[in-house]
């Protein structure tokens, strides 16, 4: 990211971030990882940095100073801990249909909570029989008077257990795509029950929770949207999400590369550091130039999201899902190779980003689903190149 995208304002807050990171979160790391256990002194920590405000406009508490800066403040602290850097990006999540798609009265009692970290808000999309095809889930919302049922089971859902509402979609109608309707549940809803949290191997430290409505009562006014938008609503949702993941993918490559390069300027071998031999010295080169060719994808895609280029903006985006996870991947992989039998070992965090960077190819959407997003957008218009100003 080039220095003059940022104000002096923004500049101040990934200052704020860098701090925390390398002060508070660092030390609790590996603690995070090893238990699974979400840091609720963390997140309330980050509240009083104004990050989650970030998210937030600034009519209903937010703070604003972009996508981008909150991007950047993402990939810093996934540099340390993948785990609690979700934790935190999800919150954009989760708030992006209530910012777009619900009531005044809705938006003010809710949103200003989220901005504090008072509440923490979560996106609620994936079924056990719907995961990448979400035209596919099968939550019933039946109508009954002014309130809307919902019934039927989450699962996987970010932060769920430590969450105080749901931002859940569910069916309305049969039709395919314009079947679905979003709604705002408060965790405190009767009906409502919170199953386990999934057992990770990685971005551990955020739960993965089951999420369950039997015949959870809502209100009509805590529809989001019109009957019909919550197709609509959820893809602007993943949009954003797939930038976190991205940038949680390029801090995991960083650390990666970084702990890479020490290792490898420090052990010896043959009677020379390790990094003089040609088959890791290239092989790092090839890492950086992946890692520097991913990070350009990213900012491109940042630029399009953040003008509102349309689905030129969302191809740009799996574009960077695409390329940051698959660098993460294989950098990731090569880590640990160069670290030899010390990288199996977890005195090294480089079998801990291994871990991380195999879960970004899954979340908000598989490596294969980005790849057909792109190819169908080739399909129909070609290659963006008016996007990317070629």
């Amino acid at each position: 990211m080039t220095p003059d995208k940022l104000t002096s304002e923004q500049r101040m807050m990934l200052a704020a971030v860098d701090r925390f990171t390398v002060e508070r979160l660092e030390p609790r790391a590996a603690d995070i990882d090893e238990s699974g256990l979400f840091s609720s002194e963390l997140y309330a920590e980050v509240a009083e940095l104004g990050l989650l405000a970030t998210m937030i406009p600034e009519v209903y508490g937010g703070i604003d100073v972009g996508v981008r800066t909150v991007m950047l403040a993402v990939e810093r602290m996934a540099r340390v801990s993948p785990g609690f850097a979700i934790s935190v990006a999800n919150l954009g999540d989760g708030v992006s249909s209530v910012i777009h798609g619900a009531t005044e009265d809705i938006k003010k009692a809710v949103l200003p909570e989220a901005a504090s970290g008072q509440a923490i808000v979560a996106f609620a999309l994936t079924e056990p029989g719907s995961g990448s095809d979400n035209a596919s889930l099968t939550m019933k919302a039946i109508r009954d008077g002014d309130d809307y049922l919902l019934t039927g089971q989450k699962i996987y859902i970010t932060n769920g257990s430590v969450s105080d509402f749901f931002t859940v979609y569910a069916r309305t109608s049969e039709d395919p795509r314009n079947g679905v309707s979003a709604f705002l549940v408060p965790r405190s809803a009767p009906g409502l029950s919170l199953g386990r949290d999934e057992n990770l191997i990685g971005l551990r430290g955020t739960p993965a929770s089951v999420v369950n409505f039997d015949s959870v009562r809502v209100s009509s006014d805590w529809r989001l949207g019109e009957e019909g938008d919550g197709f609509r609503l959820a893809m602007v949702s993943l949009d954003e999400a797939r930038l976190n993941i991205s940038a949680i993918a390029l801090g995991i490559c960083r650390r990666a590369l970084d702990e890479s390069i020490e290792f490898a300027r420090n052990r010896v071998s043959f009677g020379q550091p390790i990094i003089r031999h040609q088959g890791i010295g290239f092989l790092l080169a090839d890492l950086a130039s992946e890692m520097a060719a991913a990070w350009s994808i990213f900012d491109r895609a940042l630029d399009a999201y953040e003008n509102n280029e349309g689905r030129a903006a969302s191809t740009l985006v799996s574009m960077a899902k695409l390329a940051t996870t698959a660098a993460a991947m294989r950098i990731t992989t090569e880590a640990i190779q160069i670290h030899g039998g010390a990288g199996l070992t977890r005195d090294y965090i480089v079998e801990k980003l291994f871990r991380d960077a195999k879960a970004c190819q899954i979340l908000d959407g598989t490596t294969q689903i980005q790849e057909l997003i792109i190819s169908r957008q080739l399909e129909k218009v070609g290659f963006p190149y008016e996007v990317l100003g070629w």
